[in-house]
């Protein structure tokens, strides 16, 4: 009769194979959870920055209309939308929106003769499944970046303050507004990259209008706080005061969208507004309008 002997060898594979595969899977688990979120967020971050430039491009390109004032001369920014996820694990990508949205900006001065003016702007929004989100806007010749914990002035508008005497002062403001076709906003939303066409339609280095004696300048916007900070630290520069002794003007945030600017009885402020119209699109190619 044939003897059998014990064996363990096969007993000893088995568990080999299932200690590897539960390393292997403890491994990525690992690597999912802690490591993943982490590569995520800092690509999303760093989508964020090339956001940032790419705005600062596009305020480029628009400065580049205003100062050659040719019409029908088309330039092209890319904005990225958004970010992929990673290959071969799991994780979501991001996406973001790009608007075009029309009479956001609204400014009003009240001195020897009352002047009301809006302007359009560009947005971009994003959203994010690990960094925060944030905005980027074009508006009234500035670019703002806005969060949930406020928003701040990325680049400056022009808001030149001429100091003519002793609590005298000339500003000269530029209003850049953004229109599209047909006056309809335009909104594009991905992941991709969106190309946007600008385009100079109508301005002048001569003011539209100049206001003396100016009494009141309120200008209504969602970002408030940029505005805010950037006219309050402009007029600061030049001298002006507004919680000392001899207070100059006086500025306010009112009803959560209005930056109001009062310059008192003691100072002479004279305003002169430069307009200027930059066509806008979103799409690959440039549409001419019917007339």
């Amino acid at each position: 009769m044939k003897k059998f002997k014990n064996s363990d060898n096969a007993v000893v594979g088995i568990v080999a194979s299932f200690l590897i595969i539960g390393l292997i899977v403890a491994v990525i688990s690992v690597i999912q959870t802690q490591y993943v979120p982490k590569w995520m967020k800092e690509k999303e971050s760093e989508h964020m920055d090339e956001l940032a430039d790419q705005f600062a491009q596009l305020n480029y390109a628009i400065n580049t209309h205003i100062v050659n004032q040719k019409p029908k001369v088309p330039i092209s920014t890319t904005i990225t939308l958004g970010s992929k996820e990673m290959p071969y694990l799991m994780s979501m990508r991001a996406f973001g929106q790009l608007k075009i949205l029309k009479d956001r900006f609204k400014i009003e001065i009240n001195g020897s003769s009352n002047y009301t003016k809006t302007a359009g702007i560009i947005k971009y929004s994003s959203y994010n499944n690990y960094f925060i989100n944030q905005e980027y806007i074009y508006e009234c010749g500035g670019v703002i970046l806005n969060q949930n914990s406020g928003n701040a002035m990325y680049i400056r508008p022009r808001f030149d303050i001429s100091y003519i005497g002793l609590w005298n002062i000339t500003i000269k403001f530029d209003i850049v507004n953004i229109t599209t076709i047909g006056g309809k906003d335009q909104s594009v939303h991905g992941y991709g990259p969106a190309p946007i066409q600008t385009e100079f339609k109508v301005g002048s280095d001569t003011p539209i209008t100049s206001v003396e004696n100016v009494k009141y300048l309120n200008i209504t916007t969602i970002y408030t706080n940029s505005w805010y900070n950037f006219i309050n630290s402009s007029l600061r520069k030049v001298g002006l005061n507004s919680k000392k002794d001899v207070d100059n003007y006086t500025i306010s945030i009112e009803d959560n969208n209005k930056v109001a600017v009062e310059f008192h009885d003691n100072m002479i402020a004279n305003i002169e507004l430069y307009y200027y119209e930059i066509g806008a699109q979103i799409a690959p190619g440039w549409i001419e309008e019917r007339k």
